[in-house]
């Protein structure tokens, strides 16, 4: 059985860890939508390439006015 490895970020509105699927990485350096668990707001993340293969998330606010989900 294969497990899903989750990366975890926290959401700049509210402060809530939430996990995102590693493998729902479709595209490095393209942005993808995600929504709070907690407070429900619409999250705008990147995923980089990191230090020794690892990947950096970069979180931000999704301008809900420009983005549709």
């Amino acid at each position: 059985m294969k497990t899903v490895t989750t990366l975890e970020y926290m959401c700049p509105y509210c402060g809530a860890i939430n996990e995102f699927a590693e493998t729902t990485i479709r595209d490095m350096y393209q942005e993808q939508v995600e929504t709070c668990g907690c407070c429900k707001k619409d999250l705008s993340l990147i995923a980089a390439n990191g230090v020794q293969g690892r990947i950096n998330l970069v979180i931000s606010e999704l301008e809900t006015e420009f983005h549709s989900k």
